[in-house]
């Protein structure tokens, strides 16, 4: 299979990471003008900060590709993940669902209002008390 025949599809599935110790930063990253904001250090090591599962620099576009706000300086890590590889093929298999979400957030629904009075949907208090302990019977 040849790596030259995929394209990056921007679905941001590289960019997630279960820990803060996805994207190491190498010796070949020094002279890259990193912004400090987007750089955590642990124990001695230097590391893309994360947020919410994913590196703190993925960024959704209006047109809902997910893109790296700091691309053209982007760490060593980053330049070597191939579209279309190995790597990538499984990104877009086991982390691929976290990008979907991201690029196509589910708006919560909308709350009651105050004046709804929610609990006229609840049944009277002595049904929900005098509810019979145990198993219930199926219907006959």
């Amino acid at each position: 299979m040849s790596f030259q025949n995929f394209d990056c599809t921007t679905c941001g599935a590289c960019c997630f990471g279960g820990h803060d110790h996805y994207v190491v930063l190498l010796p070949e990253d020094r002279g890259r003008v990193i912004p400090d904001e987007a750089v955590r250090e642990i124990e001695g090591r230097r590391y893309m900060r994360m947020q919410g599962g994913h590196c703190a620099q993925l960024c959704r576009s209006p047109d809902a590709r997910l893109v790296c706000g700091i691309y053209e300086v982007r760490p060593e890590a980053c330049r070597a993940f191939r579209a279309g590889s190995f790597e990538c093929l499984k990104a877009r298999q086991y982390r691929g669902h976290l990008a979907d979400a991201m690029r196509h957030p589910v708006s919560a629904p909308p709350l009651r209002a105050e004046t709804e009075r929610p609990e006229a949907d609840l049944p009277p208090a002595h049904i929900v008390a005098n509810r019979p302990k145990g198993r219930m019977k199926p219907p006959a």
